[in-house]
């Protein structure tokens, strides 16, 4: 029995191992097979969430589209409604006002800007604003720009696609000239209320 007992020592301590082996194999097979259960359900929910914030994100641009037409028509039925009240632009209702200043980019097309002082002699100055509260426009560019008859911010508030593309050959590029009509809008609409 001397001989076999080394032997069987030997088995048991080999099955042992294989058996360790295989034990750990399987483990670590099931913890890979959870965590691809985990990652799929993950990706699952992920890809529900991106869905539903791109629908959300749709309904609301859809809704902002919406109202902007809405309060588009508003406006332009609030100044039809003001133009029968004051036809002849005496009164209440301002040369500056009852033209309208655009309120969206979209909207800037539609409204042409005044090439001259509208009710006014051909000598007649007109009020300017400080062209240069808007950033990028120094005394110089002021200069230049009231010498080509843009003096008020309601000016560069209505300049058009057109009027971009022209302005841009002369002073740059046409992002600046986008800004400054923005700011322009903004600043008319502070100083005078429209």
């Amino acid at each position: 029995m001397d001989v076999l007992t080394p032997i069987v020592v030997l088995g048991l301590v080999v099955a042992a191992l294989v058996g360790l082996a295989f034990g750990w194999w399987l483990r670590s097979r099931r913890i890979a097979g959870r965590e691809l259960t985990l990652k799929r359900r993950f990706d699952n929910r992920l890809s529900a969430i991106e869905e539903d914030a791109r629908r959300v994100l749709e309904r609301a641009r859809l809704d902002s589209e919406d109202a902007q037409r809405k309060i588009e028509a508003e406006r332009d039925s609030l100044y039809s409604r003001l133009a029968k009240l004051d036809p002849e632009g005496v009164g209440i209702v301002t040369t500056e006002r009852r033209a309208g200043l655009p309120r969206t980019r979209a909207g800037r097309g539609r409204n042409a800007r005044p090439r001259a002082v509208e009710g006014a002699g051909a000598g007649a100055s007109r009020e300017s604003d400080d062209l240069t509260r808007i950033k990028g426009i120094g005394p110089t560019f002021e200069a230049r720009l009231n010498e080509m008859g843009y003096r008020t911010y309601l000016d560069l508030a209505r300049w058009t696609s057109e009027d971009l593309d022209a302005l841009g050959k002369g002073f740059g590029a046409r992002i600046r000239l986008e800004e400054w009509s923005d700011r322009a809008a903004e600043l008319h609409r502070r100083k005078y209320g429209a």
